[in-house]
């Protein structure tokens, strides 16, 4: 089988990016890190609103990009799979550069930058070839990416990717939920990669 994996915020984990970028540009958001869903509200709540939360992705996936972590369990999860005879790709829904970003910074490339960091690449790291990571400019060239990879299961953060009409009929839906907050949605879910790992190859 082949498992198509989403990017952000489902393998790269941004709380401490958000928290060390929002504090950088004065969002106030106090002493220690935050998730990314709590800084969101103390964005779109600041006198910027919508426009100071689109100039801070632009900078965390670009400029800050460093400081994302690997969320635990992927590596064990990617191996395991792959040892099983199942096939992998990342398919991301991300533009070349962020909003208002005077440095235009490429986020695809820093993204593949990244994924070199934490060994995505090679039968040595995770096993990936650079051809095996798309990205998307809107959602439904993702949705529609999804589909020409033929991926028989895809793992995405964002229900409303996963429960949009343009979603490929033949592919198996599963949200990655870390914090739990998958009520209401119909999906199966799961909260740790480790879960996800014991679920398909038990």
């Amino acid at each position: 089988m082949l498992i198509g994996l989403d990017f952000d915020n489902t393998l790269a984990r941004y709380d401490k990016a958000f928290s060390v970028a929002a504090r950088d540009m004065g969002l106030g958001i106090g002493d220690g890190d935050r998730t990314k869903e709590e800084i969101k509200k103390l964005a779109k709540r600041s006198a910027g609103g919508e426009e100071a939360w689109q100039r801070l992705q632009g900078r965390v996936y670009g400029y800050y990009m460093a400081r994302a972590e690997l969320f635990p369990g992927v590596a064990a999860f990617v191996r395991r799979v792959r040892e099983a005879g199942n096939g992998l790709v990342i398919v991301s829904h991300k533009s070349e550069y962020g909003h208002f970003d005077q440095d235009r910074i490429n986020l695809r490339t820093a993204a593949l930058a990244w994924m070199r960091t934490h060994e995505f690449f090679g039968d040595a790291g995770l096993g990936f070839l650079e051809e095996d990571i798309h990205f998307a400019s809107t959602r439904e060239d993702k949705l529609a990416m999804i589909g020409r990879c033929g991926c028989g299961l895809f793992v995405d953060d964002l229900p409303e990717v996963l429960l949009d009409a343009a979603f490929p009929a033949a592919t198996r839906r599963l949200l990655f939920a870390p914090n739990g907050d998958a009520e209401g949605t119909g999906l199966p879910h799961f909260i740790s990669w480790d879960a996800l790992a014991e679920t398909l190859v038990p």
